[in-house]
Parts: C-alpha cells; structure tokens; sequence
C-alpha cells in the first residue's frame, strides 16, 4: 500500500515524505520538484568504504548511515536523499529521528553548519541560544516567543554565510520541544502536538510566531549552568567564543570529519567569532528553571545592545 507523500519546507528546502513528520502539520506534496526527498526501502548494512564509524553510525564524503535500535535504519546520500527502513518504530519516532540527527547530517552534506541552539528573530537580526540538553535553550526560546519575538529554529539552528561571509540562521520548523515543568513554569496555554516520544515527558509545542525565511545573526548567547546565586551575563572573548562554538556547541560534531566538511564548519564558527558579539550566560543550577528570570536579563541584554533588538512586536508598538 503507497503512503501519501507530504511537503515540507524547513532549512530553506522543499522536503517530500512519506513519513509524517512530526513538528508540523502533515499536508499533500504539490507538484514542484523537492529538494530533498524521503523514501521507504531497503537501507545497506554498511557503508561500501567509510571514513569514520562510531558505533551506531558511519560517514563519508556524500553518505551517512544511521542505525536506530527498535525504531529504523537512515541512509542519507548527497545532501538530496533520506532512505529509512523501518526497524520496529512508528512514524511519530522514525520521523523525530528524521528531523534531528539524519536531516543535521542531510544538513552537513549540503555545507550548512549545525548548532545545538534555538533562535529567535529580534528588530536588529537574529540571536541564537547555544546549549547542551538540559541547558534550557527551548525554555528560553518559548518565553522569549511569548514575549512578542518570532521563532526561527529550535535545538538545531542550521547557519550558513552569506555572500557578504556573514553569518546567517536558517529557519526550521514552528515548533519547540518542552518539557512538562517547563510548559507550567511558563503557562504554556497554547495545544500541544503530544509527546515528542512514547514515554517522555516532553512535548511538542507548536508556535505561531515564526520567520520562515532565512536571517542575518547579530548576537550569540551561550547557556551555562553555573552553582552560583544569581544570573551573569558576559562578553566572551573571540579565542573563547571559537573554541566554544567549535567544540562543545556544534550539533553532530563528530559527524563531520568523515563528511569532509570540517572546513565548512571551521570558516563559518570563525567569521561568528570575529563578526558577533557572543555572550556567556551563567545561570544557577536549580530545578524548576527560573526561566522568567533568565528570560529577563535576556531582553534587559538586548536593550542594552541597542533600541533596535527589541521584539518586532515591541517594535511595531513603540
């Protein structure tokens, strides 16, 4: 029996699935060509030559396969084609996986760098919240969205340079992953999509303010739990803001030396570090997230920076 095929657009491409995936609502595919598409078969056991293999995955230059135990098996070929053989896992997890690791590595091959970030849309630019899970990158991201900004990606935000080799965010998809204490810390009143996963407390919240076309980034905070009292915010240098960005905030880091495309990584996290103001932001360890607070000296931070970084809805009314 042939599954209908559904469009999508996210990341500046026209995606074609017959898997739903699950962070926007399922519709016909029309007739344009997509730019990438998904289909259902067989996947090979292994790469014919791979340059890295970790485990669960393997890399070369053009290919990357993915292993999912009890959910699927990804190949993904040439930045244009996403094979999945079901494993065991329903469409609600072969499309999660589809969306996060297997569209990141799709993401690589195509020259785009991958952050472990969410990112709004402010009067002067784009601003990206860089952090590791449990960060409170997506938290942030939704009370920033209540507070009058547009959404532009969360936890992977895909950034290229443009012709200028200015850094520029791509949009993703309109809907944040939270979980449950952060939807009651920040009375999420919006419907929720169901759980991101059988047996996660976490959900998935679509937004209505969203930018779907891509945007220049003006500033970057990175989210670093602290055992101190209180909230800081401060400039990192350029030495550190490299390393940072480098290292510990790129999404699927190591996924990249066996596409080849350290060197596209490397020029894009050097033109952040010398072109923005990258900030590091310390926040107590302490559970539920203030994310309020954070959320405060987050917008006091942009005010700082200039009258211009104010929501486009703060904007519009001034």
């Amino acid at each position: 029996m042939s599954r209908l095929l559904h469009r999508y657009t996210a990341y500046g491409l026209r995606v074609q699935s017959p898997i739903a995936l699950p962070f926007v609502p399922a519709s016909s595919a029309p007739d344009d060509e997509p730019d990438v598409t998904i289909r259902v078969g067989a996947v090979p056991p292994a790469l014919p030559a791979p340059a890295d293999k970790r485990g669960h995955w393997e890399s070369a230059p053009g290919a990357f396969l993915l292993n999912v135990d009890g959910v699927a098996r990804y190949l993904v070929t040439a930045g244009r084609d996403i094979l999945v053989e079901p494993r065991g896992g329903g469409d609600r997890d072969m499309g999660v996986f589809l969306a996060g690791s297997v569209l990141a590595a799709l993401l690589q091959q195509r020259g785009v760098v991958t952050f472990h970030a969410s990112a709004i849309e402010t009067g002067s630019g784009a601003v990206l919240f860089l952090g590791r899970s449990g960060d409170g990158k997506s938290s942030l991201l939704a009370a920033m969205v209540q507070r009058g900004y547009a959404m532009l990606a969360d936890d992977v935000t895909g950034v290229v340079l443009d012709s200028g080799g200015h850094p520029t965010a791509l949009s993703a998809f309109p809907c944040a992953r939270l979980w449950a204490d952060a939807l009651d810390a920040l009375g999420w009143q919006a419907p929720t999509r169901g759980r991101v996963r059988e047996g996660l407390e976490k959900y998935l919240a679509p937004v209505e303010r969203f930018r779907a076309t891509p945007l220049a980034v003006r500033a970057a905070y990175m989210l670093t739990p602290s055992p101190g009292g209180g909230i800081e915010i401060e400039p990192c240098t350029r030495h550190a803001a490299f390393e940072l960005l480098l290292s510990r905030y790129a999404y699927r880091r190591r996924y990249l030396s066996g596409l080849g495309q350290h060197p596209t990584h490397f020029r894009a996290v050097a033109a952040m570090a010398k072109q923005l103001p990258v900030l590091r932001v310390k926040r107590p360890v302490v559970h539920p997230l203030q994310i309020n607070a954070l959320a405060d000296e987050i917008e006091r931070s942009l005010r700082e920076r200039g009258a211009e970084a104010a929501s486009p809805a703060a904007v519009a009314s001034g």
